[in-house]
């Protein structure tokens, strides 16, 4: 399979308003307190409800993807504490701007926009997982070149969706493979995955969380395929002035994916190994 990487332009959640003032001083002393082993504490805001990459679970301890990983890093880099607060997105963005969080952890995706107010790491976290939903005698269908070569009709996409921009992105770099791209209102992912069983549509372009987390519910597993064929990636972002953090943050993530521990969890999490989709060519 050929894995593609989907450049920064694609959204999928829209920016918190800009929230007023820098914060003030009690909130900055606070994070940076030290702990009493000397370790500098650090406040990290991250997901209430993002399964499975940054999430409250039942025993009300933060769980997922992306807090396994921000875990280990801690573990790696003892000159610092880190100490969480799950909130939501809107929230976690706020708390960047008023300096009350160092760090944001909740797979964000990278856009032009964010990337003016925020510190992004060199390394990116991890990636979700975007191929196509179809019926399972349609399980060759795998790629947007099959979605073109045999064919096939996409389920109508929201233009504030990611998969969205993933069809604009294809048609832009295939001028001679244009793929009919049907906007509409939002479309909730059971609908979705209905039209297909119903044969309404032949193809959905979906993430691979939102699939996984749908079609049992539906109790269409034995009727629908998810093919994945390329990977959004996801970031975790800093407050400007944390230059230092993001730093050491960047090793330690390095150094994760080169000793498997990445790919542990992005099959534990995910079902697949995400570095073959997030690593450069």
């Amino acid at each position: 399979m050929k894995y593609k990487r989907i450049t920064a332009f694609i959204l999928t959640t829209v920016l918190a308003a800009t929230a007023a003032g820098c914060g003030n001083s009690a909130e900055t002393e606070n994070a940076d307190a030290a702990s009493s082993d000397g370790a500098q504490k650090v406040l990290i805001g991250i997901r209430q409800d993002l399964y499975p990459t940054s999430y409250i679970d039942e025993q009300g301890e933060p769980s997922g993807y992306d807090i396994d990983i921000a875990k280990k890093i801690d573990e790696l880099l003892p000159e610092y504490e880190f100490e969480y607060e799950a909130v939501s997105q809107e929230a976690l963005l706020t708390g960047l701007d008023t300096v009350k969080y160092k760090a944001a952890i909740a797979g964000f995706y990278s856009n032009d926009e964010r990337r003016e107010k925020y510190l992004f790491p060199e390394e990116c976290i991890g990636g979700n997982i975007i191929g196509l939903t179809v019926k399972k005698e349609n399980a060759d269908i795998g790629t947007l070149d099959d979605v073109y070569e045999k064919g096939v009709t996409l389920t109508p996409i929201a233009t504030t969706s990611g998969m969205y921009g993933i069809v604009v992105q294809y048609n832009e770099e295939h001028p001679d493979k244009q793929l009919n791209l049907v906007d509409s209102d939002w479309v909730d992912a059971a609908t979705k995955l209905n039209w297909i069983a119903d044969g309404r549509y032949d193809a959905a372009v979906s993430s691979k969380n939102v699939f996984d987390e749908t079609v049992g519910k539906l109790g269409l597993e034995n009727e629908l395929v998810f093919n994945s064929f390329t990977a959004i990636k996801t970031w975790s972002l800093f407050n400007p002035a944390e230059t230092e953090l993001a730093a050491a943050y960047d090793r330690a993530l390095a150094q994760l994916k080169e000793d498997g521990f990445i790919t542990e969890k992005s099959i534990e999490y995910f079902g697949e190994d995400i570095i073959p989709y997030i690593t450069e060519e």
